[in-house]
């Protein structure tokens, strides 16, 4: 039986709606947050996340972040010893590794924030399960966040504007700290 054309056609709606419907996923979430955002995101919200498609723009405007921060987790074994393991830092991966670990970032961007508690039991099992070894268990996690405050821009000197470049020291001490959740790991299998 000869095609009659009507296979491509769909062919067609079906990436023309694949494509619009991404075209106002980008466009509805960048918006800034508000009464519409909220109303446009809504029926695309569950794809979004679940497809790690969302993003945002602040970073960029209106008030991007003024604190650097960065996780750790205190790990105690069962024979009594801990150490500390920290979230990967872009900074210190190479470029290799920085792509195949950026979404941590983000990760620990969130995961930090008291409305986000609800990952905190889970992150706990990741750090231990990720720290486990087969002669020494972990059987405790401390989650700790670090912070420090973004200093100002310096400017050029007799003037008002800010320098263009602004060198981050080597050693850049992130001195406030909390210890924001602690848990008791189970063995495996139970």
């Amino acid at each position: 039986m000869p095609q009659t054309g009507a296979t491509p056609r769909r062919g067609r709606w079906a990436i023309t709606a694949f494509i619009v419907l991404h075209v106002y996923i980008l466009a509805a979430w960048g918006l800034p947050i508000s009464g519409l955002r909220t109303m446009l995101v809504r029926p695309i919200e569950d794809y979004v996340n679940y497809w790690g498609l969302w993003h945002s723009w602040d970073m960029f405007a209106p008030d991007p972040l003024s604190l650097n921060f960065r996780i750790e987790a205190l790990i105690e074994y069962q024979d009594g010893s801990s150490r500390t393991w920290s979230f990967p830092q872009m900074a210190k991966l190479s470029l290799w590794q920085r792509y195949q670990k950026e979404r941590y970032r983000k990760w620990e961007e969130r995961v930090r924030m008291d409305v986000n508690a609800a990952l905190w039991d889970d992150t706990c099992r990741f750090v231990a399960r990720l720290n486990d070894t087969p002669t020494n268990h972990p059987t405790h996690i401390v989650l700790i966040r670090h912070w420090a405050l973004i200093p100002a821009p310096t400017v050029v000197p007799g003037t008002t504007v800010p320098q263009d470049f602004q060198p981050r020291p080597d050693q850049y001490e992130m001195p406030l700290n909390y210890r924001f959740k602690s848990c008791d790991v189970q063995p495996s299998g139970s």
